[in-house]
């Protein structure tokens, strides 16, 4: 069990470091789509290149985040159904929602590892100034489909249970008014020994 934890501690570190990309591509975006919008309205001038990079940020956005999502269990999910199910049958559910996201990144790896090897033997490129090389989403998409297969094999369909929070309990009301009393018995106690003190040092 020790190496299983180990490996999945790996997998979800390397999904956590592919959804720091993806945030990351989200902010080279909005600067790209600011300057291309400025430059159109103020300086009648548009961009030939911010369409084709910006299509291909959303596709490394939703790629690159989608391995974290699924092992936290933070991605988009409905599950009103899935909690009006029996458990025996929602167990079946997850197997079978593990079963068809492993498929599915299986199906992602292989086609785009056949789309990336036909991209750089004919040297396909993107439209536009930069003239993006298809590879690169390719090689994201191969990645992307590599690690979620193993985070539906590794982690549960309801993603990596977090440690609940320790807190400390409130007390009830009948504690709060004992722990009253006993605080101004205390103070009061105090008091006249302070008052039985100060008799005693007052007399010659």
């Amino acid at each position: 069990m020790k190496a299983l934890d180990h490996i999945r501690k790996y997998v979800l570190a390397c999904s956590l470091g592919l959804a720091v990309v993806s945030m990351s591509v989200v902010a080279l975006m909005m600067l790209t789509i600011t300057y291309d919008v400025v430059v159109r309205f103020t300086f009648a001038a548009p961009t030939d290149w911010a369409y084709p990079v910006n299509a291909a940020g959303v596709l490394l956005v939703t790629a690159l985040s989608v391995p974290y999502l699924y092992a936290k269990g933070q991605h988009i999910s409905m599950d009103l159904l899935y909690r009006a199910l029996p458990k025996r049958t929602r167990r079946l559910a997850d197997g079978v929602t593990a079963a068809a996201t492993a498929f599915l990144g299986l199906i992602l790896a292989v086609t785009a590892y056949r789309a990336m090897a036909v991209a750089i033997e004919g040297g396909l490129t993107g439209s536009g100034t930069f003239s993006i090389p298809l590879w690169i989403p390719d090689a994201a998409l191969l990645v992307t489909g590599v690690l979620l297969t193993l985070v539906a094999v590794l982690f549960p369909p309801g993603g990596q249970a977090e440690p609940p929070v320790q807190t400390e309990p409130e007390p009830s009301p009948a504690e709060a008014a004992a722990s009253g009393t006993g605080g101004r018995d205390s103070a009061g106690d105090g008091g006249a020994e302070s008052a039985s003190s100060g008799e005693g040092e007052a007399k010659p």
